[in-house]
């Protein structure tokens, strides 16, 4: 399901010409609520041990990661699933220690890159100057 993750909530123009304007705003609603809830579906394989750090990290990279060519920024509803997914797994996540004792933590590192990568988005500029996010 993750891999089938839309582009874009936008329609095409086909659904455009085929559904109302009422009709459009519901679509893309329900895309979105779809979207959002595979996320916190995510979140909780991963709160009950199913998934791992290693899955997690990857997940994020592919929605908000830098990618090869950095011309294109990230969507804003891959960096609204991002948050979603921090949301219900943030806490468990910084607080998991994997490993000896006092070894690193290393959910506490995917927390970090993960909150360094969304405050660099927060600084990125669009075209036209603006604030993209």
């Amino acid at each position: 399901e993750f891999e089938n993750l839309p582009t874009s909530f936008m329609p095409s123009d086909e659904e455009k010409a085929k559904f109302s304007p009422d009709d459009l705003t519901l679509e893309i609603k329900k895309r979105k609520d779809k979207t959002l809830a595979n996320m916190k579906f995510i979140g909780n394989l991963f709160l009950r041990n199913l998934l791992s750090f290693k899955v997690i990290g990857q997940v994020v990279h592919d929605l908000i990661g830098k990618k090869e060519d950095d011309s294109s920024c990230s969507e804003e509803h891959k960096v609204e699933c991002v948050c979603e997914l921090l949301t219900a797994i943030g806490y468990a996540l910084d607080n998991t220690s994997a490993g000896k004792p006092g070894e690193p933590k290393p959910g506490r590192a995917l927390v970090d890159q993960f909150s360094a990568r969304l405050l660099q988005l927060q600084h990125e500029r669009g075209p036209d100057g603006k604030h993209l996010y």
